[in-house]
């Protein structure tokens, strides 16, 4: 029996002129990506053979102050067996599995200067706490949001141990971290996924396009750099950044790199930063030299779709 899921987007800034003349907002890039994984999985699992997936998204302008409305999301664990059609109304193919945060320019921290941030944080905390089957997804700024939200107060039963570790969203000391920077992969997070990537089990590293300014990190005087309060778990760390991704199994995954970004739209964005900024020519020259490391034919988990056909780069993850 066929299964839909279906994904709320929530976009939270508009791509640079030149990618959004040729690929639209991100929503429309997350669901083009979406929907050839699905497309993927639907030929490569044998599960999915016998339940094929389609994926259905529906976006919200977060800037503009609009949200998903709270009585669309799923309140009853998704089945194999149910039948989209008896869920569908009027509003969609029915309720909202899960939902997806775009990267921004802004900061997650930047909560007086933006109004909208405040309005999401709330947004996602409420999601999370009463809301128990719909996942959350997000990329960069959506990375450091969740964070920011689920994970920057101590729960008042935590124990003493790691339990008691919160995390905060800060500017990178070091700053950007531009263009694909092998991430060390943590084994706890990709022992999750050998049944559907057993590639991904067998690397050490990660190749994702990175573009950003803040990062995660944990806080606690006893923290070790990347440690997480169970039973959240880290995807991995770079130098420059500890928390490269966070993964609460069966609920919340986020990246801090754009799984949704080839060369060319990090490239264009890369050069749009820096006239916004007045970035010096070298860093830029630089940056534009680490973006472009994607095409250099090293390892990937998967062949190209769509977009991107030219990428080496573990970004692609998506069309696995």
């Amino acid at each position: 029996m066929a299964q839909t899921i279906h994904v709320a987007v929530l976009d939270v800034d508009a791509p640079m002129p030149a990618v959004y003349a040729a690929r639209g907002l991100y929503s429309s890039q997350f669901r083009v990506l979406l929907q050839a994984a699905a497309a993927r999985l639907n030929k490569s699992h044998a599960f999915f053979t016998d339940h094929p997936v389609t994926v259905h998204t529906s976006a919200y302008d977060v800037v503009g102050h609009s949200l998903p409305p709270l009585e669309y999301m799923r309140t009853s664990p998704y089945s194999t067996s149910e039948n989209a059609n008896e869920n569908a109304s009027a509003n969609g193919p029915g309720p909202i599995d899960a939902i997806l945060i775009t990267g921004s320019a802004a900061s997650a921290y930047e909560r007086g200067k933006y109004p909208w941030i405040p309005e999401l944080q709330s947004f996602i905390v409420e999601v999370f706490t009463k809301y128990p089957h719909v996942k959350i997804f997000g990329s960069c700024f959506g990375h450091q949001i969740i964070a920011q939200a689920l994970l920057s107060t101590i729960h008042p039963n935590a124990r003493p141990d790691n339990d008691s570790i919160r995390t905060c969203v800060e500017a990178c000391p070091s700053g950007y971290e531009i263009g694909i920077h092998p991430i060390q992969l943590n084994k706890d997070f990709t022992t999750h996924f050998a049944p559907f990537f057993p590639k991904l089990t067998r690397k050490d590293e990660f190749r994702i396009q990175l573009i950003h300014g803040d990062r995660v990190i944990p806080v606690s005087s006893a923290a070790a750099a990347a440690l997480l309060p169970r039973p959240w778990i880290n995807l991995g760390s770079t130098p420059l950044c500890p928390v490269q991704g966070l993964y609460l199994p069966r609920r919340v995954l986020t990246y801090q790199g754009h799984f949704e970004f080839d060369s060319f739209v990090n490239r264009e964005t890369c050069l749009e930063f820096a006239r916004r900024a007045g970035w010096e020519r070298s860093f830029v020259e630089d940056s534009l030299v680490n973006i472009e490391r994607a095409t250099a034919g090293s390892c990937s988990l998967s062949d190209g779709l769509a977009y991107g056909e030219g990428d080496r780069d573990d970004s692609r993850l998506a069309y696995a």
